[in-house]
């Protein structure tokens, strides 16, 4: 088994419950801080001196400390405003959005991993990974792996409460680097069960070609200069 592979799977298993939790902005802090792990425990599984914090826009949103404030300053009444609207929308849509982000937080660790793998990354090119990143990802079709997590789900019971117990005790508590994802039984069960659907020939064979379109799509933007 590839643990890594696993550590970031159950990442996203925990990521994607966060949606049914009834809380305003939990869901957005739990996704960041599970890919904010996915990058971290990359890393220290890589031969690298890059911290988890020059990569920050693989996990957090872009631009400086004081942008990003007054953002989400901006964003936060309308936030509280449509809660309740936007959380019966991720509700009625878990069935595709669950398997979608365990997809998603599984593809960056394995990005990551690739590309330390062909060298040191220079992290004034993080946001052109993130850009690429987003772009490959919106262009593959993956209907038929989101159907096969979504079967692995179902064959776990009360998954979705542990993940969530999960969640609240990582909103409470950061994770030191390099330090593993907390799981309990059913949520290493649940990770199981995915695993065996992303070690399929078939799963392979859409990874790589997610990885051809990253790679021709990161290229492009390494190619166009600045504005």
């Amino acid at each position: 088994m590839d643990w890594l592979q696993h550590q970031w799977v159950i990442a996203g298993v925990v990521a994607s419950a966060a949606r049914f939790a009834p809380i305003p902005f939990f869901d957005d802090a739990i996704r960041t801080q599970c890919r904010r792990f996915v990058v971290s425990r990359t890393l220290a599984a890589s031969d690298t001196s890059l911290t988890t914090a020059s990569l920050k826009p693989l996990y957090g949103e872009s631009g400086g400390l004081v942008a990003r404030s007054l953002r989400a300053i901006a964003k936060a009444p309308l936030k509280l405003l449509l809660f309740p609207v936007r959380k019966i929308a991720l509700m009625a849509t878990s069935i595709h959005g669950v398997p979608m982000e365990i997809m998603k937080t599984v593809l960056l660790g394995r990005t990551l991993r690739r590309q330390l793998s062909s060298g040191q990354i220079d992290p004034g090119r993080a946001e052109a990974m993130r850009s690429a990143f987003e772009e490959a990802f919106a262009r593959m079709d993956f209907h038929a792996l989101r159907a096969g997590i979504s079967d692995s789900l179902r064959g776990v019971r009360s998954w979705k409460k542990s993940a969530i117990t999960m969640a609240r005790s990582l909103s409470r508590h950061s994770l030191a680097p390099g330090e593993a994802m907390p799981a309990d039984d059913r949520i290493e069960l649940t990770a199981s069960r995915v695993q065996q659907v992303l070690d399929r020939p078939e799963t392979t064979k859409l990874f790589a070609e997610f990885d051809r379109r990253f790679d021709q799509a990161y290229a492009g933007r390494l190619a166009t200069p600045p504005r």
